[in-house]
């Protein structure tokens, strides 16, 4: 991911759910940008996993990914930043956070291991041809290698996999690159429209969620108060104004009312 990628002061952010076929839309207040050495996975000693060959293996040591083993089961990240709302995932936030977004690559070496989401933590977004084919560092498909990037919503705990195909054992290590944006949503319905009809330049991102999911469709009702902005086309703008009024309307009093 090339350093331009992140978000200025000012700019707008789109998030596409394709789950919903809509996406939410912010303006950028005010950036904070900084890095953190994370350390190796946090991979127990010990821990027994499958590996691709249909036997198992044991973790030697914390950190290590043994040749042709995965992690089957989406992880979060033990904050190593004390005071967290969650000690346990330190990218999690709760609703009350909605003035916030977290932009986050996530760099791991060595730079050959499979990579996939979870979007929540347990839930396999990866989909191939809607659900002919189900992808994921497990298949043949649907995973990156050595780095992977994700805007963080408030009230969802994103769960990351693993895998290594290679012969050899793996120590791992993390570094985070990211962005903590303070942001709000635009009021007017004009402007939404033109951001989502790409007459206004808008940072585009589609969050891997195309699976509904119940726990992610009540985070996004209770942080913002709907599950966004739906998708017209430039010829329906009467019809899309008089729906981003009602849908602005719901997000704008959890920003005005912060409940």
């Amino acid at each position: 991911m090339q350093q331009d990628r992140f978000a200025r002061e000012g700019d707008y952010i789109t998030l596409y759910i394709p789950a919903r076929g809509t996406a939410l839309v912010f303006r950028v207040r005010a950036v904070s940008r900084f890095s953190i050495d994370y350390g190796p996975l946090p991979i127990p000693a010990g821990l027994t996993l499958p590996t691709y060959d249909g036997t198992s293996a044991t973790v030697p040591a914390y950190g290590v990914l043994p040749g042709r083993a995965l992690v089957p089961q989406g992880i979060t990240f033990p904050s190593v930043i004390p005071n967290v709302y969650d000690g346990s995932d330190m990218w999690y936030v709760p609703e009350d956070y909605r003035d916030r977004l977290f932009h986050v690559v996530q760099r791991v070496t060595p730079s050959w291991l499979r990579i996939d989401v979870q979007v929540p933590s347990g839930v396999v977004q990866s989909r191939f041809q809607k659900d002919r084919g189900m992808g994921g560092v497990d298949r043949a498909f649907g995973y990156t290698r050595g780095a992977i990037e994700t805007i963080h919503i408030p009230k969802v705990h994103y769960g990351f996999r693993y895998g290594n195909d290679s012969n050899i054992d793996a120590v791992t290590f993390v570094r985070f690159e990211y962005a903590e944006y303070t942001v709000d949503v635009p009021a007017n319905p004009e402007l939404i429209f033109d951001i989502l009809t790409r007459r206004v330049p808008s940072l585009w991102f589609t969050l891997p969620i195309f699976i509904p999911d119940p726990s992610v469709e009540s985070a996004l009702e209770v942080t913002y108060g709907a599950f966004g902005f739906p998708l017209y086309r430039a010829d329906e703008r009467v019809r899309a104004l008089e729906e981003y009024r009602r849908v602005l309307d719901r997000i704008l009093s959890k920003y005005a009312g912060g409940g």
